[in-house]
């Protein structure tokens, strides 16, 4: 009888998508098996979480289906709970209530009701009692949604059938994983700056020139950026400038290892991340400034240990 029921099946599926339109065939072959059952159609979907850009985040365009197209259905119920997995869940959140959507706010496609449902990183952030500090890239938020019936009755992940969660037709999930992203705009963090502090690095010497113009590029990915600039130019030796790279994650500048200066006694002065493991740091909704800590001689040549500096970068 199993085989039976699964090869029935599909031969409905494959005849009702020829015969009717997508809408059509979902919404009678959730009925053939449920009467007054409810689902919640994907029809679109944004989930990523970028921190430090406040008015973006997730958004879902639902459309609402059961037996009499939208008209049983009486509200949605958006449910939040937060996954510290950068952490190993030491600063995870259990499923809290984060919003309802009533029926009164929902719009109509051709046929059936739709309804918009978002969920910005901040409103995550005070549900689910989270500070800034609590989460980083890497992490994840679960959204679930339960359509709520006009009599009470209730559908979400925990009574659907498999066939109604996994299938594609149906796209009818409830539970969507928003995972926590460090994104740099494409447009941020790019053109002229100049240098507006630097300290000292090998022989106490201005590791940059105060007042110094440079051009940020991307190159390399879409965190890393870089720009060319003469080291030490107090030593006249009149070096050619050299780039320097570093990558934009979650408000911390990486900076790349093993980066030559354009400078040697024997083996070569090179910038790197500093040892202490500080980092510079930016802020992704504002491109006016950004803070490097790097190493100056990282490989300790010239007889001359390792020197930590910090500068600055200011937008022109």
């Amino acid at each position: 009888m199993k085989n039976i029921f699964l090869k029935s099946t599909l031969f409905s599926l494959v005849f009702l998508f020829f015969a009717c339109s997508d809408t059509d065939v979902i919404t009678d072959q959730v009925f053939e098996d449920t009467t007054t059952g409810g689902i919640l159609r994907t029809l679109e979907s944004t989930t990523d979480l970028p921190i430090g850009l406040a008015d973006t985040g997730v958004e879902l365009l639902l459309e609402v289906q059961d037996e009499e197209d939208g008209d049983l259905s009486d509200f949605i119920e958006v449910y939040a709970s937060f996954r510290h997995i950068t952490g190993g869940g030491a600063n995870d959140r259990d499923e809290v209530l984060l919003k309802t959507v009533p029926n009164s706010e929902w719009t109509y496609g051709e046929r059936l009701p739709r309804a918009l449902v978002t969920a910005t990183l901040p409103e995550l952030q005070a549900a689910l009692s989270l500070g800034d500090d609590d989460f980083t890239g890497g992490d994840r938020f679960i959204i679930r949604v339960e359509l709520v019936f006009k009599d009470g009755r209730r559908f979400s992940d925990y009574n659907s059938s498999a066939t109604v969660l996994g299938n594609l037709f149906f796209a009818s999930p409830f539970v969507y994983n928003a995972n926590v992203t460090c994104v740099v705009p494409e447009e941020s963090f790019l053109g002229s700056y100049t240098v507006t502090a630097a300290g000292p690095g090998v022989n106490g010497l201005q590791v940059w020139e105060v007042g110094t113009v440079v051009t940020l590029v991307a190159e390399g990915g879409p965190t890393r950026r870089s720009f060319d600039i003469q080291h030490i130019p107090s030593a006249g030796v009149g070096q050619d400038p050299t780039t320097f790279a570093f990558d934009l994650v979650c408000g911390n500048v990486n900076i790349a290892a093993n980066q030559s200066t354009g400078l040697q006694c024997t083996s070569g002065l090179f910038y790197g991340p500093a040892p202490s493991g500080n980092t510079g740091s930016y802020n992704a909704g504002d491109d006016s400034s950004i803070t490097f800590i790097f190493t100056d001689n990282a490989e300790g040549d010239c007889d001359e240990a390792p020197q930590n500096v910090t500068a600055t970068l200011t937008k022109n």
